[in-house]
């Protein structure tokens, strides 16, 4: 029987890592905000309907690390120990915002002390596991972009219906390594 890893799930360790390493870390100053790192997954139209729930119930949902699906993944059989995937992953990392900050304002308030840290040690955590068999940065092939009030200029919208300032990880490339992955689904080839 073969193993899957669960892409998700991995994803989902390392923003739990993430946290972890910024609570520990008495260098970093969120100010009244609780150091927390949220985590979803999906297409944004259903993103856009989870945070409007929340939302809707006064639950907390930022600082938020988002997996946007569909994950480009091609495995490979790797004999007992199940298949490994290799991925090309989009994420954003994004935070609230208010629309009529300047861009001076944004950096100061959510990419400086928040948004960067997060992104920087979550690539850190990637390259730390066993689950992504410890990449270096040059493995990833990594490509972001701060999003200033993204979805501001993009046809007048906001993306996820949310005003957000984001790093979006355009481009990712990771393998997922069955062998370490104790959450994967089973298959029968």
């Amino acid at each position: 029987m073969n193993q899957i890893p669960s892409i998700s799930d991995a994803f989902r360790a390392m923003a739990g890592a993430t946290e972890a390493a910024i609570i520990a870390d008495t260098a970093i100053n969120w100010g009244t905000l609780p150091k927390k790192v949220y985590f979803m997954q999906g297409h944004p139209k259903e993103l856009a309907g989870i945070l409007q729930s929340l939302t809707d119930a006064s639950l907390p949902k930022y600082p938020l690390v988002i997996l946007i699906r569909d994950v480009e993944d091609q495995g490979a059989i790797t004999g007992q120990n199940g298949i490994n995937t290799d991925i090309n992953a989009r994420l954003v990392i994004c935070m609230r915002t208010q629309p009529d900050l300047r861009a001076d304002d944004r950096e100061i308030q959510n990419f400086k002390p928040i948004l960067h840290p997060i992104f920087w040690q979550f690539i850190y955590q990637i390259t730390q596991s066993s689950l992504f068999n410890m990449p270096t940065i040059e493995d990833m092939k990594l490509k972001w972009t701060d999003r200033y009030f993204w979805g501001g200029s993009i046809e007048n919208k906001n993306i996820f219906n949310d005003f957000i300032d984001a790093v979006e990880i355009r481009s990712i490339q990771l393998t997922v390594d069955n062998e370490h992955c104790n959450f994967s689904s089973n298959l029968k080839f």
